[in-house]
């Protein structure tokens, strides 16, 4: 029995191989090893599956195949971008913490119950003085820089009047000689601008002759003429003003900005330059005093030369570029400066009309004498 024991393994496993040696293969039942025969029965009953088994097999195939798609699905569509906009996979985005957007929601008002609020008779109003109205102050006009033109190589001269005035009024009773000879009474003024209006002459400004003398722009009127005043008198703006706005006139006016600043008695104030700006007049540098400039060093020069022109910046709205020589003094040292410093011209109180590139900063002038007729006038314009 114990042999036949240990040789069962072996002969199931010769069964299942189909060979049996010293023997012819049979099929069916084997009738010579009943034991072997027995025990390939029992393991063939082992390997299937009961029937039951093999029923619950195929529905949990088909669950698992379904789970699995479902899986794949669920994956691909968790990772795509949220959103055009936002990038992040759906998943990230679905997890991720919101930022609330606070809105701002309107508290409604309540409105109150009306209440019986008793009236009472008023007292008698006692009548109150009615107060000066205060002037409306003169608004600073908006400074557009004016470009220095560029020299468009061409050479160009001029013959144009320079009129230099200084006191438009009548001189008092003991003024001496210098003071009646800068003075033009309003009543002469007015006969030589109405002269120039009638006789076909149109005001320029030195702005206009710098450009002219450039670049040849803007076109010059037939008869052109610049009227000038020197060291800011009060009565340029009582007489003289309003004699050229009349007339449709413009003038430059050579101011002196310390005397302005402590609004000394006899000379303009800054309201009434504002004014007369603002109007279309010009106002230029004549110097912080009535002081020549000739003789002086680089530091004195920049002091009264440059500090002017900033005082009338801030106070203007705008830069000036010219400068009236006081006294009429000046050397190479004031030019250089007056140069370098942004000034475009320097005006003389030599006499001539003629202007040239080549003299910039030595612009003549006509000085227009307290005692001179009209005819005198007209006279000097026409030989001019």
């Amino acid at each position: 029995m114990r042999k036949m024991a240990l040789t069962l393994p072996c002969a199931q496993g010769i069964l299942r191989s189909g060979t049996f040696y010293g023997r012819e293969k049979r099929t069916g039942t084997m009738t010579d090893f009943p034991e072997l025969e027995e025990l390939n029965d029992d393991s063939a009953a082992e390997e299937t599956p009961p029937a039951g088994r093999r029923k619950f097999l195929l529905p949990l195939l088909l669950v698992a195949v379904v789970m699995l798609v479902i899986c794949v699905v669920a994956g691909i569509f968790a990772f795509q971008p949220f959103s055009a906009v936002d990038q992040r996979p759906r998943i990230a985005a679905m997890f991720a913490t919101a930022t609330a957007t606070s809105t701002n929601t309107p508290t409604p008002t309540l409105t109150p119950f009306p209440t019986n609020t008793p009236t009472q008779t008023p007292d008698p109003v006692t009548p109150t003085e009615t107060g000066i109205p205060t002037e409306t102050p003169i608004p600073t006009p908006t400074y557009t820089p004016t470009p220095l033109p560029t020299p468009d190589g061409r050479e160009r001269e001029y013959f144009i009047p320079i009129l230099m005035y200084h006191y438009v009024s009548t001189p008092p009773a003991d003024a001496d000689i210098y003071r009646k000879d800068l003075s033009v009474t309003p009543e002469n003024f007015a006969k030589q601008m109405q002269w120039l209006k009638d006789n076909g002459y149109e005001t320029i400004t030195l702005y206009d002759l710098i450009y002219a003398l450039n670049i040849g722009w803007p076109p010059l009127p037939e008869k052109p003429i610049i009227i000038t005043f020197d060291d800011g008198y009060v009565d340029n703006y009582e007489n003289a003003y309003p004699i050229l706005s009349d007339l449709d006139f413009t003038g430059t006016f050579f101011v002196l900005t310390d005397v302005t600043d402590r609004s000394a008695p006899g000379y303009m104030t800054w309201d009434m330059l504002k004014e007369m700006s603002a109007a279309g007049m010009s106002i230029e540098v004549h110097g912080r005093e009535h002081i020549e400039y000739s003789g002086r060093d680089t530091n004195w020069l920049v002091y009264h030369l440059l500090g002017p022109a900033e005082t009338i910046e801030a106070n203007l709205g705008y830069k000036p570029r010219f400068i009236a020589y006081t006294a009429g003094k000046y050397d190479q040292a004031v030019i250089d400066v007056a140069h370098e410093q942004g000034f475009w011209a320097g005006i003389t109180t030599q006499n001539g009309t003629h202007h040239t590139k080549d003299n910039l900063f030595e612009l003549q002038r006509l000085r227009v004498r307290g005692d001179w007729s009209l005819d005198t006038f007209e006279a000097v314009i026409i030989n001019s």
